[in-house]
């Protein structure tokens, strides 16, 4: 039996512990309904391992803001823009929320 000499490359960052956490404020407008929109969004972003808050919830506009690596917060754009069948979400908008905490 041979024995490999192969080495295979370092990783770039020994110390690399995982995705980077960043913190956005997603608004989402459309025709909504938070009686089940804002118990749907709670939901998902449990399943996503997000860390979320709703600051503001009317028929018209949600704000929340959200934890995470940036792939699970696309993901949840993703299910939020496709949303429950009682929501209509014309636009989400995305920012990075610098001050606020989650």
């Amino acid at each position: 039996m041979a024995i490999s000499h192969h080495q295979f490359p370092a990783p770039e960052n020994p110390w690399d512990n995982g995705p980077a956490i960043r913190k956005e404020r997603m608004t989402i407008l459309g025709s909504l309904d938070t009686k089940s929109f804002l118990p749907w969004i709670d939901r998902h972003a449990a399943k996503l391992g997000l860390e979320q808050r709703i600051s503001h919830a009317d028929q018209a506009r949600i704000e929340l803001l959200l934890a995470g690596p940036i792939e699970l917060i696309d993901a949840m754009e993703m299910g939020c823009s496709l949303g429950p069948i009682t929501v209509w979400v014309e636009d989400i908008q995305r920012a990075e929320a610098v001050d606020d905490t989650v």
